[in-house]
């Protein structure tokens, strides 16, 4: 017992046999005495045929290597044979040699402010240099005066004024000695009046100048010493914050001018990457053919931007402006419903039929087939699952254009030694199939049970002899012109998808 699919298949294939009887099998009719055939026992090829895209299995695809979107001005006509190295593309190069000018002047004044910033950190460094010595040289002074102070001023100062106490000392003592005598001698007239007066007053003078040179002393020893340490202390800390401050101020002022530098710096790299990717895009606007070959516009993968490739239309970075097929690797690619993909096998032979010619049979065979189906587009109704198989066709001079349609017909098998009818002979019924068969001068109704097929002819495995005749017609349809019947070999026909 046949499957619901395999009847509905078989069904299908009798409809489109009896369409095909109804407009071109006049001649099989009248070959066969007025629509009668004899069952005949025979090799029997099994074909399965699909429509499918023709494609390349080897192209070169030229690609924009251009950034951003571009105008093509000019390109080779589609269908010339080219050779490596030609020119085969012009895209438009006005806005990107503008782009270059401009760029080479901005990177001739960044590149003068970028020397000028160098020699501005030069002649800084030289600055902060002398500024920094004569600061170190401040400090360092500042410390000896600090070290002669202490080592030498203040203890040859000390010595000056314990010696004038010692001399002021001295001198009263032998004022006060001679003093003592003074009014003896006064009396005895060895001195005179003003004699006695006049030593009166130097012993007077000598206490006070002892007085005076202890009070020195004193006022040395409690702030002049002190204070001058402090005022050296003082100069040796200012010096010191004065060479800290010129060395921040130094760092300051470099750092100011690196920034400045470090800024020129990337700019001019910046503007220069620009340039060098403006310069490259330059050089890539005429696109060179990096094969021979015959030439076809887009990508035979993506037909439906081939209209995009087009003189005045745009162009963008990796979008497939050519394709230069190899002619010796040329394949269709179809698909094969769930329900035939078994019968296919690689390897399997198949004939070619392209629609751009149509006259010439190119030979072929299956060399891939998916290990799984793709579904069907659910948003138009389409629920069938179906298998991509490639087809390779034979040869080295294919001449054809990838991405046009073509039909493949695949030789799935031949049946041996087999009774067989023609397709449009077997009708469907209830879910099962009949035949009209000849007998005593009047066609007789009768099961049959069928087998494989071809476009034309059904394997009869059950039901029919060899040497029996049946109708390519059912006979009511000729007994009746009133009534309003089905095609020839579509009567009581079970149509695909409906239940038997």
């Amino acid at each position: 017992m046949k499957s619901k699919e395999q009847i509905r298949l078989i069904v299908g294939l009798i409809i489109l046999a009896g369409i095909f009887f109804v407009f071109f099998g006049g001649e099989t009719a009248e070959n066969s005495g007025g629509g009668v055939v004899t069952v005949s026992r025979g090799d029997l090829p099994i074909t399965l045929t699909e429509r499918g895209t023709l494609t390349t299995r080897n192209a070169t695809r030229i690609r924009s290597e251009v950034r951003g979107r571009r105008r093509i001005e000019w390109m080779v006509d589609e269908g010339s044979q080219v050779k490596e190295g030609d020119l085969i593309v012009e895209l438009e190069k006005t806005e990107v040699q503008k782009r270059i000018d401009q760029l080479e002047n901005e990177l001739i004044a960044e590149e003068t402010s970028l020397f000028s910033a160098r020699n501005d950190r030069k002649i800084q460094e030289d600055r902060n240099k002398t500024n920094l010595e004569k600061a170190q040289l401040g400090l360092e002074v500042a410390q000896v005066e600090l070290e002669k102070l202490r080592q030498g001023d203040i203890p040859r100062r000390e010595r000056e004024l314990s010696l004038a106490i010692e001399r002021a000392q001295s001198e009263l003592d032998r004022s006060e000695g001679l003093w003592k005598d003074m009014p003896t001698m006064l009396d005895k007239g060895f001195v005179t009046s003003d004699q006695f007066e006049q030593e009166r007053i130097k012993l007077k003078e000598r206490r006070e100048a002892l007085v005076t040179a202890n009070q020195n002393k004193n006022l040395y020893d409690s702030y002049e010493k002190p204070l001058s340490v402090k005022q050296k202390d003082s100069s040796v800390s200012q010096a010191a914050r004065a060479l800290e401050m010129e060395t921040r101020a130094a760092e300051k002022s470099l750092a100011n001018i690196d920034l400045k530098v470090s800024q020129y710096e990337r700019r001019v790299g910046e503007t220069q990457e620009e340039l060098d990717r403006e310069k490259d895009n330059l050089s890539k606007m005429s696109v060179y053919s990096t094969a021979s070959g015959i030439v076809f516009y887009g990508n035979p993968d993506r037909p439906w931007d081939r209209d995009e490739v087009r003189v005045g239309g745009d162009t963008y970075f990796n979008h497939v402006l050519l394709t230069i097929p190899d002619p010796s690797e040329m394949a269709v690619l179809i698909k094969i419903h769930e329900a035939d993909i078994d019968k296919v096998k690689v390897g399997m032979a198949a004939e070619i039929r392209s629609d751009v010619n149509k006259t010439r049979i190119y030979n072929g065979e299956v060399t891939k087939i998916d290990s799984v189906a793709n579904a069907g587009d659910r948003r138009w109704g389409d629920r069938v699952r179906r298998f991509s198989v490639e087809i390779q066709l034979r040869g080295s001079d294919l001449s054809l254009k990838p991405g046009t349609s073509a039909e493949v017909v695949i030789n799935t098998g031949n049946l041996e030694n087999v009774l067989h009818v023609p397709i449009q002979a077997v009708y469907a019924e209830s879910g099962s199939f009949h035949c009209y068969v000849m007998t005593t001068g009047k066609p007789e109704k009768r099961s049959v049970q069928v087998g494989r097929s071809n476009e034309s002819y059904l394997e009869i495995t059950e039901g029919l002899s060899e040497g029996e005749k049946v109708l390519l017609y059912k006979p009511d349809q000729a007994e009746s012109s009133t009534e309003e019947k089905p095609a020839v070999g579509t009567t009581a026909a079970i149509l695909p998808g409906s239940n038997p």
